[in-house]
């Protein structure tokens, strides 16, 4: 899974990193857009552990990445590199100042928090144009205003010129695989995060931004950035007390992974045995084929069937050859929806 972490300057976004990957170094050597990869810790993955004792353990990864400096190059528009970064994303993190700090020349304050927002998002919305029109003025010098791809991306740039972001047009599978070489930034799945203070931690800061996400498909947190990261000097068995007494139930990395898989509704399987256990993310809905090509492409292209069984009864049986032996190991086809927590098998012959 890659993640975009994008910001104007001063919210919050290096730190964040560095209190998601747990690296308080980071901020001190941070010299431009880093990059991170972040295990998503899952107890299932555990008790699979113990219970198969693998050579090898893989936990579900989440490569983080930086987008660099969002302020619009001189002439208007995000810069190169910022775009060049954005390619094939799975989802968009904002972060938006929600802290004062006097100290600080330069960096938007608390109340300009909305309109941070606002122009984030026509940010990505002229990126997102810039494409559409070259193309379209290409097409009309081919004469193929009237095709199918003209009539699609100009249904496109209606909907930006008028705020709609492109994830919310309705398009279904056909057009959204005719998209697929585009590397548009608002079809993008998009979180926000509020930076708070402290203070904020225990209860809902910005309500009515929160209400304007859930009300446009997108999900919101606030997270206590600074504050946490300052927990991360502590020794981490100590730590939870220190979060308790900010009112903090939930860490911050458990939290935005939390929103993050809500967000993207996506579904964790995982495959099993002597040689290595592995976590595995997909969207929900995935069917078994499609799974299997997760794993790796001739799978999917030479796919049989798929042995499958729940995690709990899995675990509750002691492994894989005792569900087989009293019938628990389902085999499925190629259009099986596989379920969150499956322990799943392929069969397979190319």
């Amino acid at each position: 899974m890659k993640i975009g972490l994008a910001g104007y300057s001063g919210s919050g976004v290096t730190t964040l990193l560095a209190l998601l990957s747990e690296d308080p170094e980071l901020v001190n050597r941070h010299g431009g857009p880093e990059v991170r990869s972040i295990t998503v810790d899952d107890p299932r993955l555990d008790r699979l552990v113990e219970l198969f004792k693998p050579k090898k353990i893989t936990p579900l990864q989440v490569e983080i990445i930086e987008l660099g400096d969002l302020r619009p190059q001189e002439g208007g528009g995000l810069r190169k590199e910022t775009l060049a970064r954005s390619g094939g994303l799975d989802a968009l993190v904002l972060v938006l100042r929600g802290f004062d700090a006097p100290m600080s020349q330069g960096c938007r304050q608390v109340k300009e928090l909305s309109d941070e927002f606002e122009s984030l998002l026509q940010e990505f919305a002229i990126a997102d144009l810039m494409p559409i029109e070259n193309r379209l003025e290409r097409l009309g010098k081919e004469g193929k205003l009237a095709s199918r791809e003209a009539q699609l991306l100009t249904r496109l740039r209606e909907g930006l010129e008028e705020g709609l972001p492109i994830r919310r047009m309705g398009l279904d599978r056909e057009e959204l695989r005719a998209l697929s070489g585009y590397n548009f930034l608002t079809l993008v799945p998009l979180t926000v995060v509020a930076s708070v203070g402290a203070e904020g931690a225990p209860a809902l800061v910005y309500g009515d931004l929160d209400d304007r996400c859930s009300r446009e498909g997108m999900s919101y947190v606030e997270i206590s950035v600074l504050a946490e990261f300052e927990t991360l000097e502590i020794p981490e068995d100590e730590r939870g007390l220190f979060l308790a007494d900010l009112g903090i139930k939930v860490p911050a990395r458990e939290r935005f992974m939390g929103t993050l898989f809500t967000r993207l509704t996506l579904a964790t399987f995982f495959t099993v045995g002597e040689k290595e256990v592995h976590a595995w993310a997909i969207p929900e809905g995935t069917p078994a084929a499609r799974a299997a090509g997760k794993i790796h492409t001739d799978l999917e292209r030479g796919f049989i069937r798929a042995e499958v069984i729940a995690y709990d009864e899995c675990i509750a049986l002691g492994g894989l050859n005792q569900a087989k032996e009293v019938g628990k190991l389902r085999i499925e086809g190629k259009d099986y929806i596989v379920k969150d927590g499956e322990i799943f098998h392929v069969r397979f012959n190319v």
